[in-house]
């Protein structure tokens, strides 16, 4: 009987070990498991803000709503031009082979003021002097078919305000296309007046994480 009661008290010796442990360890999985968690959220959150700072300077425009044409108008303040296009502080807009109508906004002002007529036009015309850009590797005819609007030719713009015009050009950069820069001239005009010029950069990429 003693010796009984001695395995007894030994084994609830035991036990008392032994469960201890395990509810640590399992204490210990659910905090790691919370972190881990908690880190990938963060990392998550992390990579949609900076998907949304790289896609906030080439963000396409679809239309001129009032929003727009307020941010195309506060431009002329800012860089004291009759001409401007809305892109980042590069100019560039960075559009990934298989899109379909990216719209960049652009904006001109009369010289003197007076309202903005039919007259007020603007004309894109592609820059062919560079060494490597789309010019050189999809020729004349290649850049021109990215574009909706006609190239080299005087166009009306979409809407006008007061003394100024807005418009939307539209660029469709078809799969397979391949990857390349091309910077375009804008050039606008009043009648017979000269207004001014402005330039972007067309940045064709390859489709990536934050594509």
């Amino acid at each position: 009987d003693m010796a009984k009661k001695k395995r007894d008290i030994s084994k609830k010796i035991h036990l008392r070990k032994i469960h201890p442990a395990k509810e640590g360890a399992i204490e210990m999985s659910m905090s790691t498991i919370v972190v881990l968690v908690l880190a990938m959220s963060m990392l998550i959150l992390g990579l949609v803000l900076v998907r949304s700072i790289f896609r906030t300077a080439t963000n396409s425009v679809n239309e001129l709503d009032n929003k727009v044409r307020t941010e195309i108008t506060n431009l002329f303040v800012d860089e004291s031009n009759k001409v401007v296009v809305k892109l980042g502080s590069d100019y560039t807009a960075r559009i990934t082979a298989g899109t379909t109508n990216f719209g960049i906004g652009i904006g001109a002002k009369t010289l003197s003021g007076s309202p903005a007529t039919k007259e007020l036009k603007y004309k894109l015309t592609v820059d062919d002097t560079a060494r490597e850009n789309c010019y050189k590797i999809l020729g004349r005819n290649g850049v021109k078919v990215l574009f909706k609007q006609n190239l080299d030719t005087y166009s009306e713009f979409d809407r006008f305000e007061g003394d100024a015009a807005f418009a939307i050009i539209q660029v469709d950069v078809p799969e397979g296309t391949a990857l390349c820069s091309q910077k375009i001239f804008v050039d606008v005009k009043d009648g017979d007046q000269t207004v001014g010029r402005t330039v972007f950069i067309v940045d064709i990429v390859r489709k990536g994480f934050f594509g």
